[in-house]
């Protein structure tokens, strides 16, 4: 009987502990953590910068850079093309320099929706709101940055889709 009652106590004890003590645990039903995204993204930002420039100028120049094959589309080139013209990149990446406006919550089905700014527009008082849709896995990471963060990302052209962080020191 004594050893009952002591199970039964341990159980409930080990019950109550997973209901009330704090989870520690980042996107606890995921399988990835990014919880250095910031201090990463801060370490890598000049380089980033340089690199969206560089990109910047060959895609006004028409002379893309290639990454895995795909060209590579700067978003202040690819916001200047007309809506018609935007499915013939379709087979192109865009990168990104962009400060979050916004960012959506959790949606298993969907991924994660992001406003931003684009970087060459931010402080102008007329400027647009970009909007981004990014994998699952970027949800801890994005909402560590938070608003007002400077992000860059690749994605999918022509709706800015399918999008990746970089510069985050992100673990594949």
């Amino acid at each position: 009987m004594l050893k009952v009652v002591i199970l039964l106590l341990i159980s409930f004890h080990v019950i109550m502990s997973k209901e009330y003590m704090p989870n520690k645990i980042y996107n606890k039903d995921k399988t990835w953590k990014n919880i250095e995204s910031k201090t990463f993204l801060e370490q890598n930002e000049k380089k980033l910068e340089a690199y969206y420039k560089q990109v910047d100028k060959q895609s006004k120049e028409r002379n893309f850079v290639r990454f895995n094959g795909k060209k590579i589309i700067s978003h202040t080139e690819f916001a200047k093309i007309n809506l018609g013209q935007t499915h013939r990149y379709h087979t192109y990446v865009i990168l990104s320099e962009f400060y979050i406006q916004w960012i959506s919550e959790h949606n298993q089905l969907d991924g994660i929706s992001v406003g931003g700014i684009l970087a060459d527009d931010y402080g102008d008082k007329k400027a647009q709101i970009r909007y981004f849709k990014f994998a699952q896995r970027y949800y801890t990471a994005l909402h560590e940055l938070g608003k007002g963060a400077k992000v860059f990302s690749y994605c999918a052209a022509p709706y800015v889709t399918s999008c990746i962080l970089i510069g985050i020191g992100e673990k594949w």
